[in-house]
Parts: structure tokens; C-alpha cells; sequence
């Protein structure tokens, strides 16, 4: 287990930043070949390493959208009557 809720966000930040710079620079060296290479996962069947670099971007869109939400979420207590705005 990771147990990122024990780490701080500076942490986190450092982190998610290394292995993306290490994740980006693998990717960014592959020829058009080996983007289109793949295998069969147990579970799903055949991937394409593309597939997995669009996952990726879904992936990062979803945690995004959860970020969002959040933000959204704390700030709806202060809103006062503006909340009228986003109620149906």
C-alpha cells in the first residue's frame, strides 16, 4: 500500500513530477513501430502501447474532473445566495 494520505502534497507533487519526467522520456523515444507494439493482458485482452497512452490521458482527465468536484464541493458552502444559480 501507498498510503499517499500519509505524505504531504509537496510529496506527492515531487513525486508524481519524477515519474511522469521518466514516463514522458520513455514514450518521447519511441518510433512509430513500437508505439503500435503489444501484448495480451489477462484480463482485457490485446493492448497497443498507444492504447495505453490514451488510457493515460483518460486516466489523468478523470482525476482532473475529481479535482474539480472537490474544489466545487468546498466551495459551496460559501457561495450564500448565489447557490440560487445552480439550482434547478
Amino acid at each position: 500500500m501507498r498510503h499517499d494520505c500519509n505524505k504531504t502534497l509537496e510529496d506527492l507533487l515531487d513525486e508524481f513530477s519524477t515519474v511522469r519526467a521518466a514516463s514522458v522520456g520513455l514514450v518521447s523515444g519511441l518510433n512509430e513501430s513500437e508505439l503500435h507494439r503489444g501484448g495480451i493482458h489477462p484480463k482485457i485482452g490485446h493492448l497497443q502501447v498507444t492504447d495505453l497512452l490514451h488510457e493515460w490521458i483518460y486516466h489523468d482527465l478523470n482525476h482532473m474532473r475529481q479535482i474539480g468536484t472537490n474544489v466545487q464541493s468546498l466551495l459551496w458552502a460559501h457561495l450564500g445566495n448565489l447557490q440560487r444559480f445552480y439550482q434547478p
